[in-house]
């Protein structure tokens, strides 16, 4: 018998297991899919490394920073700030520390004007002084309504903060939580982004190194007894002290009967390669027009292992999942494209993949934490570790693995460190 089986091996599933397994407890985790990872994973695609959609890490989440070896991932900083972009026009905003090669640029730059600067300073100079789950509390508000409350201008808004937190968010009306907002700010100002040279994938192939996983195992149900839990699968039957169910909603909901479910956000990830290096720039390219397009990103100028040798890799962010087929929206995409390079440049791109995440996060409202599951199910000895316990990402799902891990162990430090702590 088991001690705990872990169904589900995405960041909560293997952070729980992680925690588990080094507090010495016996651990199964069974997954569904032929690879770990869950959302978190990435793949091959004519020798271009895609992760799943547009994803960076945050090195200064504090889940990451307790469980990840940073240093075995070979992370490579993404240039911070980002390049405001309206047709051929072009405007780079750094970050208002540090990043002294982009401080000419961002002086001159017209999207932020000069007030506009001096909020953004004093907004990074707010958001340092507090511990980073203290920006999770108190009242809450959209982040739109955050923001105009700080006096910015509706250029500002437009420019900057629709497209960039908008595709943290996937939503560009700013609709989301400014508590979040906050909060994702100061870890932008703590770490900044980064990315594994070899793929997002690295970072769930790390959490499962050394544990016990089975792929390809779907569960069929559980049943509870006096003292333990049968777990039945498509590879027979196992028996376990309790069981952690860390799959998407809908299984979870099946599994145990909890209501997880907080509804979807969706977004869409084309990937384009190109023969010849149309573009030079490595921040994040922000849409400043209207249009599909949210924002993109030359990942091979970022990280050049992303792409092979002689090629360039081109991936573009499309926030919902909009009623075009792929070859609809790949032209669409291509005509927006083409008001920021040469046309022909454009035409000659070699789409790899239209992606589209039905399922990338759940709606964030303000207050939303108001209404967050617990870990807990109607079955005994059963309980749940998902994002939706915490915040949609990868601290949400991580420190839900934990605290799912803390129940099991009857940790009270674990149980009661506070949500994005």
């Amino acid at each position: 018998m088991y001690d705990v089986v872990v169904v589900g091996a995405g960041l909560a599933g293997l952070t729980a297991a992680r925690v588990l397994s080094r507090a010495g407890e016996r651990v199964r985790v069974l997954e569904a899919a032929p690879e770990v990872g869950g959302r978190v994973r990435s793949r091959s695609v004519g020798g271009f490394v895609l992760d799943a959609g547009y994803q960076v890490l945050f090195p200064a989440y504090p889940a990451v920073r307790r469980h990840v070896n940073l240093g075995a991932l070979d992370l490579v900083a993404i240039p911070p700030g980002a390049v405001v972009v309206r047709g051929e026009k072009r405007e780079t905003l750094g970050s208002p520390f540090g990043d002294l090669a982009a401080l000419p640029g961002t002086l001159a730059a017209r999207s932020l004007g000069v007030a506009d600067k001096a909020r953004v300073a004093a907004l990074a100079v707010r958001l340092r002084a507090p511990a980073p789950p203290e920006l999770l509390r108190g009242p809450d508000e959209s982040t739109e309504g955050y923001l105009r409350r700080q006096g910015f201008s509706e250029g500002a808004l437009d420019a900057f903060f629709r497209p960039f937190f908008g595709g943290i968010f996937l939503d560009r009306s700013l609709g989301t939580s400014a508590r979040l907002f906050r909060y994702y700010f100061r870890m932008l100002m703590d770490g900044g982004a980064a990315l594994p040279r070899a793929g997002m994938g690295a970072l769930t192939e790390q959490l499962a190194q050394g544990l016990e996983v089975s792929l390809n195992v779907p569960v069929q149900r559980l049943r509870t007894h006096a003292g333990h839990v049968t777990v039945h699968s498509v590879a027979g039957e196992l028996e376990a002290r309790q069981v952690i169910v860390s799959t998407d909603p809908g299984t979870a909901a099946r599994l145990t009967g909890a209501d997880v479910a907080r509804g979807s956000v969706s977004s869409t990830y084309l990937y384009y390669a190109s023969a010849e290096q149309i573009d030079r720039e490595a921040r994040l390219l922000l849409n400043a027009e209207e249009g599909f397009i949210n924002n993109a990103h030359w990942l091979s100028n970022a990280v050049p292992g992303r792409a092979p040798a002689g090629g360039h890799l081109l991936t573009v962010t499309v926030l919902g999942e909009p009623d075009l087929d792929d070859d609809a929206l790949d032209a669409r995409v291509r005509g927006e494209l083409g008001r920021w390079y040469p046309p022909a440049q454009v035409q000659a791109l070699r789409t790899l993949l239209v992606e589209r995440i039905r399922h990338a996060q759940y709606p964030q409202p303000p207050e939303y934490a108001a209404v967050l599951p617990g870990h807990a199910t109607s079955l005994p000895g059963v309980i749940i570790a998902s994002e939706a316990t915490a915040m949609s990402g990868i601290q949400g799902a991580m420190e839900s693995g934990e605290k799912a891990a803390a129940i099991v162990l009857n940790d009270p430090v674990g149980m009661s460190r506070p949500r994005g702590g």
